[in-house]
Formats: C-alpha cells, structure tokens, sequence
C-alpha cells in the first residue's frame, strides 16, 4: 500500500497567494529569528504543495483541475512583495494525464540571478519502467547483426529505400523496369493462403525464403539497416522457389529465369543483366565479389535452376553455386559434400526444413491428439504396440511413456526406393503400430505424437521435412540415410558441439533394404537380421530416456516459432505476419553473424585450390 506524507505544518514566513509563493528574507539590520533559508523554505512548501496533492488524488491522473484546488487548499499567506521578498512564480506546466505521481519525487530546482523557476515533479509511473531503447524488446538486438544488414530493397517500394544511389540507370526509370514477377505471385499466395502460405499443401515445406526475410526485414526484429555502408551483410530479396511454382501447386517453371541467370552471371564478375534486370547497382557485389551477400534456397534440389534427373552434388555446386563467394542459406546438404568441401560447406549456413503450421507450437494439435487418443480408449496401460521400455516407464508412472512404438509413412520413390519399399511392407503388413493407428488416425500430426520412434529413409535426396517434424512431435527419429546432414551439429561444421547422437540413431540403409518379416506369418526371415522392430524392442529404458532429453534439446533448436500455448500464435503464423522467434530463427542469425563480411569465404576460396576427386553423380542411401 502507497504511505502518503504526512502534512507538515506550515512554516513560519511563508504566506499564500494565488499563483505565488513569498519567502521573507532576513532584514537588512539583522533580526532576532533565525534566518530561513529560500531553499529550504522552498523545499518545505513544494512538500506540502505534494502531500496535498496525494490527499486529493490519491490515484489516477494528475489535471490541472486538481492542481488548482491543491493551491487553493495550500492558503500560504503572504506579505506583498517588497525588497526584502524573492518572488518565485509556480510554472504551470501541465501533467500527462496518463502518468503518476510517486509521493517520493523532489522538485527539480533551476537557479538563476533574479528569480528562481520551479517546475512540477516530472510524472513517473510507479508500476513500469520506462524503456530508453526503442529496440530493447527486439529478440536479435544483442546480436553483432543489430542494424547490420542491408536489404535491397523490393522493386518500386521507395518507403524501403527504392531511390537514390542504390538503384541502377534502369532502377532510376522504373516504368523501363518489368516488375519482379515473384512478388504478385507472392502477394496472391498469401491472399488466399495458398502454394508456400497453405499450411496442409505440398509447398510449405519450401517456405525457407519466406521464413529468412521474415527474420532478416521483420520491424521488430531489429537486424535491418537502411544504409549499405554500415552494414555488413547484404541480403538479396530474390524468391527462386515461389518464382519456380508461381503460386500454384501444379506449376514447376524448371526454366532459367533471366533473374536467376542476373545473379548467375553477377557470380561470374558480369555486372549488366543484375543492373538491367534488378534494377539495382553491382557495387556493394563488387566490393568482396558477394562474399558478404545471401542467397537463400528453399528446395532441395532447385536453386537457380532446376536441372532434371540430376543428382549428387550437382545441386550444391551448379544450381546453388555452393562453392561461390555468396553465404548460401539451404535446407540440404550431404554427406559427401560436406567431406569434399569441409571449408565451403562451413562457409554457407545448413537449416532446418521449415514447419509454418502454427497448430504445431499452439497446443491445437497436441489437444486433437489427446481427443483421438482418448476416444479410441487408447492408453499405455493397454496398448499392444508399446514398446517393452515404454511399458516400464509407465509402469514407474512416467509421463513420458508412448503407447505406439512407432510412426512410418513415406512415398517409394527415389534412389533408395528398395529400402522404401521393404520397410513400407514390413511396417504395413505386420506391425502392431499401423494396425492400431489406423484405427486411430492416419495423420502424421497425430501419429507422431504417440510414437516412440519415426523411422526416416532417404529418398529423392538425402533430407525431408518428416526429420524435422519427428523432432517437433517429440518423436526420436531414426535416420536411414548415410548423405543425411542435421544442421546446426557437428554433421556439418566440425566447430558446432552439438552431436546428433543425442537426439537421434543413425542406422545402414543396407541393412534393412531387404524384406525382414514374412508377409503371411509376420515371422523374421533371418534372425541375424531381425529388422527395424525387433531392433526398436531391444531398445533399453536408458537409452529411450536419453535420446529422449536430446528430442527436447533438440525441438527447441529446430523450430522457428516459440512454443505458446496461450492461444497467442495463429494457425499460420507466416501468412500472419509473425516473426519468427524460435530456436531455428535465433540459430540463423547467430550463424548469419559468424559469417558477416564474408569472413569465411577466403578459406572456401583456398580449398578450391586444392586437388580433389571427381563430384558424384548420386546420393547414398
């Protein structure tokens, strides 16, 4: 509770007046009373002027109208002025009325030769701070990137900096310029939630771009300048996989566009087509041949282009220009890449396949799950497809116990299409999981949510979004893919601590590319090789348990959104506008300043020089 002062009681030589106090100086001749000090006087008054005050405002606002009656109750007499009396006017300045008035505030006092001005305590809000840093609540304004890095700016848009020296001849006469055609297909996507801003659709797993300019120009996340020349990174607002499927999901545009040919040449020291078609000046790419700019793919196997039938590292090293000066931004990278060009590889930045479906990180889809399971009477205590770990676990009365050993859904397709195949059968036609999740649900949403394990094989490329989403689910995924890189790990750059070990199990694609079980009896064909659930029922509870504290580490780290089960994140948080401010997002910009000024791209560079073997044609599954 707020302690008023008390009143004092009023001193001696100090009378009222209406918009003015009298101090009664010492005569001229001495006097037998004590000589009051102006100040102290002064200072008593201002006092008894606040104790009033917080009499009849306790609380709520200050107005004037209630700093009039506080002056008409003071009734300081007064003697007329003469000259042994300092006359000190009371400024009226008025209150904010949306402030209040700490009962411990003194007076500020402004002295001057022949008169003394007082203004009334500064209003201060006793339940906030006041906040001097306009970017104080920005989630990056620790990072070495706060108003570090350059956007070009969007085609036309002059609030964000379309004008002056930045742009090009061709810039500067903007009806000469087609517009980016990216950007409406964008604009139209987002409208009506379609292509990369559908959260059920196809495309969404390609929304890195989306996610990365959302991080990099979002006004709260405070990364952006407005002047090249302080920044020192350079991010180009190019949009290879919504200009690829121009916001459709039937269309795959596997031409090369003259913008994806611009930077193309740019990367060759060819200057005109960026000017020309961008609209843009080269300088800042000429300055370290791009070494500070970024390039952000989405897709794993377009950048930008997209060759057909082609595998390996062709991706990395001709259609995203992998080993080129520019930071590369990706959702892939392999295996064998990373072995071939360790320095290069280190020099771009690996991130995780996006999740854009708010459900993920609201509660929505934990609570349909808990419904499903619920209805179909569907508990650890009674569930034929736990494993033996789990069942211990919860007979211990553990909450983390899962009734569903595991989760498999996957296409067969790609260039490990056989191991595909083998474990789509054995998983299908004799385990315990399927039969009772199909009874349950065929999402993976909920599927995952219950299992213990998610098996993930490669496919058309080393890497899908099921790896990313496991971790999210909080289900251990087991990698079948000798090429597959986590991001973020010591898979990728040796100088990371984070060891996929922990949150995952890497097993040989070989070993399970064969069919295991025998379709009519369900029985192991060769008990040397059991098959995947045998080798998950050998699973102790150490084990589960420790994998399991590194699915938690690790789904902090991967996902873009902040948990929040408050109701405040929407179900499509990108279409929305939302920052991005989870784990993944404040990796990205961590990686993104190691990498400012392009520090990194000398010793790519010097790696180059080296001799090295021919690039393969294939991925390892």
């Amino acid at each position: 509770m707020l302690r008023y002062p008390k009143v004092p009681a009023r001193p001696e030589g100090i009378s009222a007046g209406n918009n003015s106090h009298t101090i009664q100086r010492p005569s001229k001749g001495g006097s037998t009373k004590r000589p009051c000090s102006w100040r102290s006087v002064f200072g008593l008054s201002v006092l008894l002027l606040s104790s009033l005050l917080f009499l009849i405002i306790p609380s709520g606002p200050l107005d004037l109208g209630n700093l009039s009656t506080a002056l008409e109750l003071l009734e300081i007499s007064s003697t007329s002025p003469g000259e042994n009396q300092l006359h000190v006017p009371v400024a009226e300045t008025p209150v904010e009325s949306t402030q209040q008035i700490q009962p411990e505030v003194q007076p500020t006092l402004s002295r001057k030769e022949e008169s003394t001005s007082i203004s009334p305590p500064k209003a201060t809000t006793s339940t906030t701070t006041q906040v001097d840093d306009p970017d104080a609540n920005c989630p990056f304004r620790n990072s070495p990137l706060y108003r570090k890095v350059y956007v070009y700016p969007t085609y036309g848009e002059v609030d964000n900096g379309w004008s002056g020296s930045i742009l090009s001849d061709t810039g500067r006469n903007l009806s000469a310029l087609t517009p980016w055609p990216w950007l409406q297909w964008e604009r139209e996507s987002k409208k009506n939630a379609t292509s990369h801003y559908d959260i059920n659709g196809q495309h969404v797993q390609y929304a890195t771009e989306l996610l990365v300019r959302d991080i990099i120009t979002h006004p709260n996340s405070c990364l952006r300048t407005y002047n090249p020349e302080e920044a020192t990174l350079f991010y180009v607002p190019y949009l290879p996989s919504v200009e690829h499927h121009q916001g459709s999901e039937k269309i795959n545009n596997m031409s090369l566009s003259k913008y994806g040919q611009s930077i193309m040449d740019i990367l060759d020291g060819k200057y005109l087509a960026w000017e020309q078609h961008f609209g843009l000046t080269s300088q800042y790419w000429k300055r370290k041949k791009g070494a500070d700019h970024i390039l952000v793919f989405s897709e794993p196997m377009h950048g930008l282009w997209h060759p057909r039938s082609r595998r390996g590292n062709f991706h990395f090293v001709n259609s995203q220009k992998q080993l080129t000066p520019p930071i590369v931004i990706s959702v892939e990278l392999s295996t064998t890449f990373v072995e071939m060009y360790p320095k290069c590889a280190a020099k771009n930045i690996l991130v995780p396949y996006p999740n854009t479906d708010g459900r993920w990180f609201n509660g929505v889809l934990d609570s349909e799950t808990d419904q499903i399971f619920k209805k179909g009477d569907l508990t650890v205590s009674n569930s034929e497809a736990i494993l033996p770990a789990e069942k211990q676990l919860a007979v211990a009365s553990d909450p983390s116990a899962r009734p569903i050993a595991q989760y498999y859904a996957a296409g067969n397709h790609g260039t490990c299409r056989k191991l595909r195949e083998s474990m789509e059968l054995d998983y299908k036609t004799c385990s315990a999981s399927h039969r009772v999740l199909s009874k349950l649900s065929k999402y993976a949403t909920h599927g995952m949510r219950q299992s213990t394990f998610c098996p993930c094989p490669g496919g058309d490329s080393p890497s899908a979004k099921r790896m990313f989403d496991a971790l999210l689910a909080g289900c251990i995924p087991v990698i079948l893919s000798v090429d597959f890189v986590w991001p973020y790990t010591n898979d990728f750059d040796p100088l990371i601590s984070l060891d996929p070990n922990e949150f995952s199990v890497k097993l040989l694609a070989g070993d399970y590319d064969e069919i295991k079980l025998d379709e009519k009896t369900c029985l192991v064909k060769n008990q040397t090789q059991p098959g995947l659930q045998a080798w998950m029922d050998s699973i102790s509870v150490a084990e589960i348990q420790r994998l399991r504290k590194g699915v938690e580490k690790a789904r902090d780290l991967y996902g873009y959104y902040k948990p929040r089960k408050d109701g405040s994140l929407p179900d499509n948080p990108l279409r929305e506008g939302v920052l991005p401010d989870g784990g993944a997002a404040h990796a990205l910009v961590n990686a993104l300043a190691d990498r400012a000024g392009g520090t990194r791209w000398p010793a790519c560079e010097e790696e180059l020089k080296l001799p090295r073997g021919e690039d393969p044609k294939s991925f390892k599954c």
